[in-house]
């Protein structure tokens, strides 16, 4: 996928800006605050329908703007023309989601039609923070490449909300409760299984392309690992295994009650990244975890080419200001070998090093969320 064009109006600082991209690597410079990471987050949108920032849309909103639009045009790996258009209004309260003119009907129906991986420091977490941030990595990744999933997802969230309010009812006997509970389990149960069996099968499929990032990055031969640990203990490939997830959920009802909520299922599980055996939240080094995140990201680019009949478009968001030289020049040497990539960057010196305005790349600077030419630059 190649984002030919991107014109942004009131998101941020940018009252209106129109961007001509290039195929390979669009650079754009500028001090902390310019607005250069705003270009990436309207990229984002038009993949996702949020930013990699904030999910408030009010936040994203220019000064004194009503409304932010964004709207990009994009070529596919099959030559065919896209144009995608996001509008947030805050009389209506919500997005809405344009695809070549015609209104989508959910956030849903963007979901790997214009596939995006992204890397920035807001991408911290998965390697450091809790549970939730690995799962969301994961997620997001399988969702971009089976709608299903993120169908199952979607389905599974709001059984579980039903499910826990039900169980935080004090109003109800528990008596009543288990009996409606029965009835929830079994739909609950299936679903959480697709869940589990499609996130143990990217684990194995994901490990391949983890580790050869880890080695275009680093020549170290620190040993780099993934785990899926499911809450539920169940088989999910067992002829049984329906009847088990719900005997789990029958066994830990009372924990349930007392605590007002399901306390086993996909929302629980655990991937871990582990660095010679060890969890890498606790055992690896701040310049570990930076390699180790970096790698994830590229791991996913890769993952997702191979799996989707699209290029994704790769958003790399002040990655440089934290990397020595070595580990600079291997990423930008990984980025030429990629498709089209927007980088942004408060470094000066990222400037000599990159291969610029030769046709397929182009720097552009940005000033308080004005764009200028290279030319404008000099």
């Amino acid at each position: 996928m190649i984002l030919n064009r991107l014109r942004i109006a009131n998101l941020r600082n940018h009252q209106g800006t129109s961007i001509e991209c290039p195929e390979g690597t669009l650079l754009l410079l500028g001090e902390n605050g310019a607005g250069k990471t705003t270009v990436l987050e309207a990229i984002s949108l038009l993949s996702t329908s949020r930013s990699f920032v904030t999910h408030q849309d009010r936040s994203l909103l220019r000064k004194e703007a009503a409304q932010y639009r964004v709207d990009g045009n994009f070529t596919s790996t099959s030559s065919s023309k896209r144009c995608v258009a996001i509008t947030y209004d805050t009389e209506m309260g919500r997005k809405q989601i344009e695809m070549d003119n015609a209104l989508l009907p959910t956030a849903a129906d963007l979901i790997g039609l214009v596939p995006t991986v992204a890397l920035s420091p807001q991408h911290r977490p998965i390697t450091a923070g809790g549970p939730g941030e690995r799962r969301a990595f994961m997620d997001f990744i399988i969702s971009q490449l089976h709608h299903t999933y993120l169908l199952d997802l979607l389905a599974y969230r709001r059984a579980l909300r039903q499910r826990n309010a039900l169980l935080s009812d004090h109003d109800r006997r528990p008596s009543d409760i288990r009996a409606t509970l029965e009835a929830w389990d079994a739909s609950l149960a299936e679903v959480s299984l697709r869940i589990l069996r499609a996130r143990e099968r990217f684990v194995i499929e994901f490990l391949p392309y983890f580790r050869e990032s880890m080695r275009d990055l680093t020549p170290s031969n620190e040993v780099i690992a993934l785990r899926y640990l499911s809450s539920a203990g169940v088989d999910p490939s067992a002829a049984d295994a329906v009847d088990a997830y719900r005997q789990v959920l029958v066994e830990r009802l009372e924990a349930d009650l007392r605590r007002g909520s399901t306390t086993i299922g996909p929302h629980r599980d655990e991937l871990e990244i582990l660095l010679n055996g060890f969890d890498v939240r606790a055992h690896a080094s701040q310049g570990q975890h930076k390699t180790i995140l970096i790698a994830l990201k590229f791991a996913e680019y890769r993952y997702v080419d191979a799996h989707l009949d699209e290029v994704p478009i790769l958003l790399l968001d002040d990655v440089f200001s934290e990397l020595d030289d070595d580990r600079l020049a291997n990423v930008l040497h990984l980025v030429g070998k990629l498709g089209q990539t927007f980088i942004t960057s408060a470094n000066q010196a990222i400037f000599h090093a990159f291969p610029r305005n030769n046709g397929q790349n182009m720097t552009l600077r940005i000033d308080s969320g004005v764009v200028h030419t290279l030319a404008e630059v000099a």
